[in-house]
Formats: structure tokens, C-alpha cells, sequence
């Protein structure tokens, strides 16, 4: 059976005569592999009027491509007062995206090499989003504006056992214990937001001296980089009664196990490991009822699908501003847990160290 070509509409700003060109590019590559790309550069003066061309090419297309730039921003947010086609079209996207009760497959947020992440609006940062110059992050929205996914192969024989070989411990180091005891995390978190929604939230790590934080947060980001696309930094924050604690609530910080389980099967030799072990490290957080902080940040982070972790210090009582921050040791992550205690079961989980008498017992 043909295959038909998918229509494709891009939604972008005329930041200036550079960036209308590489978009145009992008739209003439994508036609010529067979995607039905509509773009504004095509048309002269379209008989039925620009409302009415954006309109028809929004509604009958079957993706649109959301090229995000900071210009694109702040006229889709009102705060540049120029382009009306931005407000127009975004005014038609938000709509669409209301009509289908947020489920949205249609509408894909790309950048350039330059672009970032903060200049997605708001109701796209949960979506899927490509960067059009990285040849294979293309190759990947290629493929899905042509709806393939990789094809999967005919189901094969199960391999017969092998002898049992001498199996190893392997011990991670990507939360190295005796980096975060000199680092002394000793005075808990905060949290930091912005109040117009626009950046995903912030938490904070409180260290002994900012030097020693960023000694930390060096050592992690060489690993994963400042963007966890792996999510091998787990984060989670147990709120509950604590038997034997004040009230207040746990944060814990440590190794996703089963995407370390990914990362070592990767490796040489890893055959022979039979039992993995990874580090975490703890804080609890007293606080008398409710904490109005943790609340927020959960609103936040419930908007935007994102938020950072930093490293930062407490400053002294009196002092103009109550904390600091290292906005240089920022990580980006999409995912953190939030759990009950009651929740928890004894052994096999994560979090099953809070469960432990000497965690219950232990003056925080």
C-alpha cells in the first residue's frame, strides 16, 4: 500500500534574515524526503488572507513543527509586542492543544544548535523536543513525522543456559561517599522558583562552603553532564510520620540502580558481575506542619515536567538574602519521586534505608 506524505506546517519567528533561512532549509530538506512542509516563505500573499492560511494549515496539518527561539518566546508570552503571526498562530496551538485535553501529538517543539530549552513554552516542555542540527536527534523527528518506529524482529529461541561462571561484586562510585563527607551536607535544602512559571524549579543542596559544593556538582556533571537524560541521579523526597523523628521529611539523593544496570551492561567484562551495589545519601528536613516551600515546589515542578538540582550555602541569620546558590553546578532532570513513608516496604526498595532502626533512631 503507498504510504502518503505527511503535511507539516512550521510555526516560527522572523528573528532575522539568518534564522529565516536556516528555517527555510529545514522545510525545503524535509520536502525533499517526501515531508509535505508548508511555510510561510512559499506563499506570496495568499488569496484568503495570513489569518486564514495559518488557520487552514494549522488545523489540516497532521504535525506542526514549533521552531523555538527566544524571540518565538516572548512574543508567544506577550512580552515582545511585535509579531502578530506568533501570537496568532500560538493563540491556534494553545487552543487545539486545550480542545484535546493537553494529549498532544501533534504539536513538536524543535530547536537549532543554539536554542534552549527555556525558550519552549510552557505548555510543549513536557513534549518531546529535537534538535534539528544534531543529525541523529533529526533522523529521530524524520521518522516520526513519517509515524515508523524501529521495526521489531521476529521473536527468536530462548539461548540455553550457560555453565555458571565466578561471579564479582561491582560497587559504583558515581555517589562516592567519601566526596559527599567532606563535602558535609549538613544543613539541609531549599528550594527556588520563579514566580512567573517560566524556568523550572530549583533545589538545593545546603554544603558546608559553596567551594566544597561545586567540588561535588563538578564531579557529577563530568559524568552525566548538566542535563540527566539518562536519569541516573535519583532524587527523592518520603514525606510522613517517622517513628522515634520530629516532623519533617526525607530527601534522598543516589544512583538510579536499573539505568546503572543499562550502563554496565555496556561495558567490558560485565558478564561477570553478579551482584551491583550503589550510594545514596540522605537529609531529614524538620519542619513544623506542612512546608509552604516544598509545596510550591511541587506546584512548579507539576507545571513545567522539569527542575534543576544545584549546591548552594545557608548564609547567617541577619543577612539580606537567607541562602546562596551555584547557578554554574545547575543539573537539569526531568524525574524525582515523591513518596509517603507508610508506602516504603522494609527491604528491596530505594528508600528501604529509612525503614532501618538506626535511620529511625538517628539525631539528623
Amino acid at each position: 500500500m503507498e504510504e502518503t506524505n505527511p503535511k507539516v506546517f512550521i510555526s516560527y519567528s522572523h528573528d532575522s534574515k539568518e534564522h529565516q533561512d536556516r528555517v527555510l532549509k529545514l522545510s525545503d530538506e524535509l520536502r525533499n524526503e517526501g515531508i509535505d512542509c508548508s511555510l510561510d516563505q512559499y506563499e506570496d500573499s495568499p488569496p484568503e488572507g495570513w489569518p486564514k492560511w495559518m488557520d487552514r494549515n494549522v488545523k489540516n496539518s497532521d504535525f506542526v513543527l514549533v521552531v523555538c527561539t527566544e524571540t518565538y518566546y516572548n512574543r508567544v508570552m506577550g512580552t515582545d509586542e511585535k509579531g502578530n503571526g506568533i501570537k496568532w498562530e500560538s493563540t491556534l496551538i494553545y487552543q487545539q492543544l486545550y480542545n484535546a485535553g493537553s494529549h498532544n501529538t501533534k504539536f513538536i517543539p524543535v530547536l537549532f544548535k543554539d536554542g534552549k530549552f527555556e525558550n519552549i513554552p510552557e505548555p510543549l516542555q513536557g513534549a518531546t523536543f529535537y534538535n534539528v542540527d544534531d543529525k541523529d536527534s533529526y533522523e529521530k523527528l524524520y521518522w516520526r513525522l513519517r509515524g515508523q518506529k524501529t521495526k521489531k524482529p521476529e521473536l527468536g529461541k530462548l539461548r540455553e543456559l550457560p555453565e555458571k561462571e565466578r561471579k564479582t561484586l561491582f560497587i559504583s562510585e558515581f555517589i562516592k561517599q567519601s566526596d559527599w563527607k567532606k563535602a558535609n551536607w549538613k544543613n539541609g535544602v531549599g528550594y527556588l522558583w520563579d514566580e512567573n512559571s517560566k524556568k523550572p524549579p530549583v533545589v538545593i543542596l545546603f554544603f558546608e562552603t559553596m567551594e566544597k559544593g561545586k567540588e561535588l556538582f563538578s564531579r557529577l556533571i563530568n559524568i552525566i553532564g548538566q542535563e540527566d537524560e539518562s536519569e541516573r541521579l535519583r532524587v527523592s523526597i518520603v514525606e510522613g510520620k517517622v517513628p522515634n523523628q520530629k516532623n519533617g521529611y526525607f530527601v534522598l539523593v543516589g544512583e538510579n540502580i536499573d539505568v546503572f544496570k543499562d550502563f554496565l551492561d555496556s561495558k567490558e567484562g560485565a558478564e561477570a558481575v553478579e551482584f551491583i551495589a550503589v550510594n545514596q545519601r540522605f537529609h531529614r528536613i524538620y519542619v513544623e506542619g506542612e512546608s509552604p516551600s516544598l509545596k510550591k515546589f511541587k506546584e512548579e515542578y507539576k507545571k513545567l515536567g522539569y527542575f534543576y538540582i544545584t549546591c548552594g550555602i545557608q548564609n547567617p541569620k541577619g543577612s539580606s538574602q537567607p541562602f546562596e546558590l551555584d547557578y554554574d553546578s545547575m543539573i537539569l532532570k526531568k524525574e524525582i519521586e515523591f513518596r509517603n513513608y507508610d508506602e516504603i516496604p522494609e527491604q528491596g526498595d530505594p528508600d528501604s534505608v529509612l525503614k532501618s532502626k538506626e535511620t529511625q533512631n538517628h539525631k539528623f
